[in-house]
Order: C-alpha cells, then structure tokens, then sequence
C-alpha cells in the first residue's frame, strides 16, 4: 500500500492522540458524543443523554495545559478544544461549526485536526510553560 493512501479510521487517530496525551501526562477527556447504533438499548441511552444534556456538534476532546508558575507548581491551565477528523475526507457538521464559533467567542483555543499527528502538533505549541516530559 502507498503511504499516501494510508489513512486510518477516525477512532484509531483518538485512540493514538489519546495514548500520547497519556504518555505525556497531560489531562484531557473524550467527549462521547457518538450515538450510532440503532439498536433499541442505543436509542434508549441516546435518548436519555440528550436529556441529560449532550449537545450535537460538540468536540470530542478537552486537553488542559498545566501551567507552572515560577515556583514550578500548577497555577491554572489553559483549555484546548479538538476536533479530530481522518487524515483525508471528514466533514465539519454545521453544529461542530457552531461549537468551534462558541469557543472562540470563549477565549479557548480550539483546531479542528486532520490525524493525531496534527493534533500532537496543535497541543505541542501550548506546552512551552509546562514542565512535563514532551
């Protein structure tokens, strides 16, 4: 197969960028906001989590940059929201566009990214006043 044409599922770039985040000790969570299935027991708990509020469109990570303060203790962290897409083709829904719209107007830095790699990337920019081990 041509590298070119390598392009993993969506799931397998989280479940990468999510075990580099682990590696690196750095918080985050997943958002599972995914509701596929069709079967009665999904749309039952589907059904259930949007009235407990799960909103369509939001993104699927919250990655918290510690940042250390002089004395090299966590002062506060900063928020980044991903959205994280294949490689190549994924869309960006029109709620997911709203969202992105939403954490702007918020002050949080947020990238929709196309692989793990862009997503290692974007986090990496923020990590120049956190003492870890990237």
């Amino acid at each position: 197969m041509n590298t070119a044409d390598f392009n993993p599922l969506e799931d397998d770039e989280c479940i990468a960028f999510s075990q580099w985040l682990n590696l690196n000790n750095i918080p985050h969570a997943h958002i599972a906001n995914e509701s596929r299935s069709s079967s009665k027991n999904a749309m039952i708990r589907g059904a259930k989590l949007k009235r407990m509020g799960q909103s369509r469109g939001v993104w699927d990570y919250e990655v918290y940059i510690p940042i250390r303060g002089i004395d090299g203790h966590i002062d506060c962290y900063e928020l980044l929201k991903i959205e994280m897409k294949r490689r190549k083709g994924g869309t960006v829904s029109i709620e997911q566009k709203v969202w992105g719209d939403i954490y702007e107007k918020a002050g949080i830095q947020c990238k929709v990214c196309k692989g793990s790699d862009e997503a290692i990337a974007f986090v990496k920019r923020f990590l120049t006043n956190y003492n870890g081990v990237v």
